[in-house]
């Protein structure tokens, strides 16, 4: 093993980066491939790993800092096949340049350990043992050395060493498997779309796998355990008509295959990259799964095509493969189901509010994990929703189109969006994304009806902190029964509105009918 201490400038550097943030991803490298060598067996948890690393610098001066858990024992270092001495602390893998070296480097590693996270080694509920990767937000690092952020995506490659008994899936396309004899197998995956590293997994069980159909040249597959397949099976289904319904909503799915596999992990479902992992609960034959399906096949062009550039923009990914959702459902199902989740994703929008008074936009997360909550979901939803509305569904769709074609297979935060929604339908949004991206809340309206002395007046007060700039619908009903919908732009504290004489009084009103505005209403 070649590991030296290093110099003070080096350790200086070093501390800096730790104290800057445990979540930040180093600048001076830009991963441009990993292959990923794994060796498992049932004999111990211990993996041994040999990784190549191809990157690009930016000077010849740059030393090479990788993301890697001090769990993992690395035992040598290469740079472009020349044995090197390196510094492994607090996570960080710090390889120091070798002068005269090319730009574009090649990095060997080799370590080995019992992983704490990231590769969950353990029994599924038939006690079977199971290996799944499960990055997400930034915990490959635990089993992988590299740039865990989602910004720095890469094409990965890996082959896997395992007893035969397990089935081996992972992203990209199956390049096979070969006999190692002494009750091995090696399976070969290769991706060909670049990734960020919160979606590049292997899964290692025994496992069922069914071909379930093409959609427009992209082979769909299951693969579920053996114990339950015929369930699983079911519930799994419904993918290939979804896919189809996003290539033709979106754009041309991007991966080379699509799996969906059944796992035993931390998520109710992680969309890795053409390999989405399932809760081993959720496939239960039930069919309570498509709207879980949908949401992580959503995610396949929101989030891993198109992936945030940091954490605090990660609706990008939660809100859109949520609204997507709820437009899946709209076009299956129907108006009736569509309204009624998105009333229900209004109630649990307005509920987290009074836990966790934040924007959308949230810069203040400190642990990625925070952000899992109701305004990356629900609320990065109706925000979609709501510019739907205000768009119409015609020049939305070319919007979401663009804006997708433009950032495909790269990164993308919540300004990016916002500028590729307003070149591709002319209109300004700036005031709108203003509203619903970077403020806290949402209107919390108190209303009132006056006609009392000849004339209709209906009053809009603003009860919330920060004042928000929108329009509202409102139906009233007539004594007759007869209804009239009215459209009031509100902006200020409180406003007053002259209705129409409709020759009648007013019986009753209902603030949007149409269910097209996120706010709460009080008495």
């Amino acid at each position: 093993m070649l590991m030296k201490r290093f110099s003070k400038q080096i350790l200086v550097l070093l501390t800096i980066l730790w104290a800057h943030s445990s979540f930040a991803q180093f600048k001076h490298e830009d991963a441009q491939s990993y292959r990923v060598r794994l060796a498992v067996s049932d004999s111990s948890n211990k993996i041994s790993v040999h990784e190549t690393i191809v990157i690009l610098r930016e000077t010849t001066a740059d030393s090479i800092f990788l993301d890697l858990s001090d769990v993992m024992k690395v035992k040598a270092v290469q740079w472009n096949a020349i044995s090197k001495d390196f510094e492994h602390l607090n996570n960080v893998l710090i390889i120091p340049p070798v002068t005269g070296e090319p730009l574009k480097t090649f990095i060997d590693v080799w370590y080995e350990g019992i992983p704490s996270d990231g590769l969950i080694i353990g029994k599924n509920k038939y006690n079977e043992r199971t290996f799944f990767g499960d990055n997400w937000p930034n915990r490959a690092h635990n089993w992988i050395a590299c740039n865990d952020h989602p910004s720095d995506k890469a094409l990965y490659s890996f082959t896997v060493k395992a007893p035969s008994r397990y089935k081996v899936v992972s992203n990209g396309a199956f390049e096979g498997n070969k006999d190692l004899g002494k009750g091995l197998l090696e399976w070969s995956y290769v991706s060909s779309v670049p990734l960020p590293p919160k979606v590049a997994v292997v899964g290692i069980a025994l496992m069922e796998w069914k071909d379930v159909a093409v959609v427009d040249s992209v082979k769909v597959i299951s693969a579920v355990y053996p114990q339950n397949s015929q369930k699983s099976l079911k519930d799994l289904e419904c993918a290939p008509q979804i896919l189809q319904y996003y290539n033709s909503y979106i754009a041309p799915y991007e991966f080379e295959k699509l799996m969906n596999v059944q796992s035993t992990t931390r998520y109710g479902g992680m969309e890795n990259a053409g390999c989405i992992f399932y809760d081993e609960n959720a496939l239960n034959g039930k069919g309570t799964a498509e709207a879980l399906v949908a949401h992580e096949i959503a995610h396949q062009w929101f989030g891993n095509s198109v992936t945030e550039s940091n954490w605090e923009h990660v609706w990008l990914s939660e809100g859109f493969a949520t609204y997507m959702t709820n437009m899946y459902l709209q076009h299956k199902f129907g108006d009736k189901r569509f309204k009624d989740q998105m009333r229900m994703d209004r109630e649990e929008v307005i509920s987290f509010y009074r836990k966790y008074d934040h924007p959308l936009v949230d810069e203040t997360y400190g642990d990625p994990n925070r952000l899992l909550n109701p305004n990356s979901y629900q609320k990065g939803s109706w925000v979609l929703h709501m510019l739907r509305c205000k768009l119409g569904d015609s020049l939305f769709q070319i919007g979401l189109r663009d804006y997708y074609n433009a950032f495909r297979l790269g990164n993308a935060d919540s300004e990016d969006f916002k500028n590729a929604m307003e070149i591709a339908t002319g209109k300004d949004l700036g005031l709108f994304f203003e509203n619903w991206l970077y403020k806290k809340g949402h209107p919390v309206l108190k209303t009132v009806l006056d006609q009392n002395d000849g004339k209709k007046v209906f009053i809009v007060r603003q009860t919330q902190e920060v004042l928000f700039d929108f329009s509202v619908k409102v139906e009233f009903v007539l004594e007759s029964g007869v209804k009239r919908v009215e459209v009031f732009h509100v902006s200020a504290l409180e406003e007053g509105f002259l209705l129409p004489t409709y020759n009648e009084k007013i019986f009753s009103y209902k603030l949007d009918p149409d269910c097209e505005l996120l706010f709460e209403e009080i008495n």
